[in-house]
């Protein structure tokens, strides 16, 4: 009796984990979720839809590497074979890369990727979040199912403002970036209406 008590407690521990892992795997499928359901073989094993970057019409969306599929290509010293896509779900189509020289990947430190819509589905502001603010912002249009035009409108607004930062002689503000667009009050760079 007294190797029963043990026994049972083990058995329920176990059943109960099982029962939370089937539960965490069923969540991660959840509408908005980051998740590689819907992808076919060759991308579902290396890459994540960003749940928070599907379009309105659910047509489109923004896929990056898992964290296994960064560290494999870190441990090959290249780290430049990860990328971000931008896909059509539905039948699955890339449509274009995300030129970026920090890719977000799965879990990234001090990392977020996320993105706004146009109603129609038709303009994207998709934005690359590192430590000291946005990374990248892109401005994507759509037409016909294909993506048409993309611009990275915050290496676009720093280009703009260089020319004042050299004159104001500042100190940069650490190794990597030279000055950064941080918002107080919310997101520095908005999508707030359709481009013509």
């Amino acid at each position: 009796m007294r190797f029963l008590f043990p026994f049972f407690t083990i058995v329920a521990c176990a059943v109960g984990c099982r029962l939370c892992a089937v539960a965490a795997n069923e969540d991660s499928d959840a509408p908005g979720e980051d998740s590689s359901t819907g992808l076919p073989a060759q991308f579902a094993k290396d890459y994540l839809i960003a749940g928070s970057t599907v379009s309105p019409d659910k047509k489109f969306a923004v896929i990056y590497p898992t964290l296994e599929t960064e560290e494999t290509a870190e441990d090959a010293n290249k780290p430049e074979r990860i990328k971000d896509h931008v896909v059509v779900l539905q039948p699955f189509t890339v449509l274009g890369e995300l030129h970026t020289k920090y890719p977000y990947f799965q879990n990234e430190n001090h990392g977020g990727i996320s993105a706004e819509w146009s109603d129609d589905s038709s303009v994207a502001l998709v934005t690359l979040d590192g430590k000291w603010g946005p990374h990248d912002v892109f401005l994507l249009e759509f037409r016909d199912g294909k993506l048409t035009r993309t611009t990275n409108v915050l290496a676009k607004a720093h280009d703009l403002l260089s020319p004042d930062y050299r004159k104001s002689k500042a100190e940069p503000y650490n190794d990597v970036f030279d000055f950064i667009f941080d918002g107080e009050d919310g997101p520095v760079f908005k999508l707030d209406a359709p481009i013509a």
